[in-house]
């Protein structure tokens, strides 16, 4: 009889709830120059792999994790090129951003999204 248990790798719990998904033009351009669908990236930031972080926002994020602080991956391409997972405090969503862009909703979205109503 085969074994259908999935690998050990694909066993991983989620450990994060993204919320509303949004994904800057700049991320999305990148991540498409390297044939990587931001689905990827999502899903190591859901199960807890943080990327490259110093060890402080390493255990910042596992903090945050009980606490319901915000929480930020940082991811590098292949091309060199990082990006950045962030999810709100309220896990309501996750922004998929380059570090030097500024991702701008529609105020009153943002605001329901950051629980500002």
């Amino acid at each position: 009889m085969t074994n259908r248990a999935l690998p050990a790798r694909l066993r991983v719990p989620i450990r994060v709830t993204p919320g509303c998904v949004f994904v800057s033009l700049g991320a999305l351009d990148a991540l498409h120059t390297v044939g990587v669908p931001p689905v990827h990236f999502l899903i190591r930031h859901m199960r807890g792999d943080w990327g490259r972080l110093t060890d402080e926002d390493w255990q910042r994020n596992e903090c945050a994790l009980t606490t319901g602080d915000y929480l930020l991956s940082s991811y590098i391409l292949s091309t060199g090129q990082k990006i950045w997972m962030h999810t709100t405090c309220g896990r309501s969503a996750t922004f998929v951003t380059l570090p030097a862009e500024e991702f701008k909703l529609e105020s009153s979205l943002r605001d329901a999204l950051l629980g500002r109503y």
